[in-house]
């Protein structure tokens, strides 16, 4: 499947005249990164295009798979991605801006699965969990003895707990509502078990091939947008937004 490209500016009637900053990201990733009347939107995504336009770039994100997102950052010079929770596998691999976002992860399972019973983490051994690859969380389940199975996306991931093929998934409450209607699940058929307890804090990131001269532009950029209070703005918008939008799981 081709990639898809969105390039984005405040102001699109100057766009050309500057440089394009290329990033990489999904647009299952609702509120942070997500797909709308086929132009990217979402809190981080917003983050990403205001500070590369504080340092005089547009903006040009790329769409793909989480996996090969990490490995495109990593490996090419000058690309960012977002969002990125920093674990200690990933940390020397790119340069991190932020963190610009939190993200809680809790586990969920079908309401009709009445043979699923958890009450705490030990409860998870019990049960196989569907994870999307190269997810911060999959490492953090394995780490806890619990068996992973994993696919390339949350669609895939979805048809597999519909099917019964697993048991349980992680996923941010606050991107429930847009999950639920893409693989066409009422929310009365959802349940909310136990919070994972892991890294909450999400970042923007750049491989280490990138020049010192941009990696310094984009935290300098950052360090202002956090001192005139530009990202705590964004962050209430969508956070604001979240709340009057998103289907509330008990």
């Amino acid at each position: 499947m081709l990639a898809l490209f969105f390039a984005m500016s405040f102001k699109p009637s100057f766009a050309s005249d500057k440089p394009v900053l290329r990033a990489v990201s999904t647009d299952e990733a609702f509120p942070y990164s997500f797909r709308k009347d086929q132009e990217m939107d979402g809190m981080v995504f917003e983050i990403a295009k205001t500070l590369a336009d504080r340092i005089g770039y547009q903006l040009k994100v790329e769409v793909l798979p989480w996996t090969r997102a990490l490995l495109t950052a990593r490996d090419q010079p000058s690309t960012l991605i977002f969002s990125v929770v920093k674990t200690l596998a990933r940390e020397p691999q790119y340069y991190w801006i932020g963190p610009v976002a939190t993200s809680e992860i809790w586990l969920f399972k079908l309401a009709s699965r009445t043979d699923i019973a958890v009450h705490n983490v030990g409860d998870l051994k019990k049960y196989i969990v569907g994870d999307i690859a190269s997810n911060a969380t999959v490492p953090l389940f394995e780490k806890l003895g619990v068996k992973v199975d994993t696919a390339p996306s949350k669609k895939s991931n979805c048809l597999k707990l519909k099917m019964g093929r697993v048991d349980l998934i992680p996923f941010d409450p606050d991107g429930i509502e847009d999950f639920l209607r893409a693989c066409d699940i009422p929310a009365t058929s959802i349940e909310k078990t136990i919070y994972m307890p892991r890294q909450t804090e999400l970042y923007l990131a750049i491989g280490k091939k990138t020049p010192p001269e941009l990696v310094n532009q984009l935290n300098a950029g950052f360090a202002q947008m956090v001192s005139d209070k530009t990202l705590s703005k964004i962050v209430a918008k969508w956070r604001s937004r979240v709340l009057k939008e998103n289907l509330v799981i008990p």
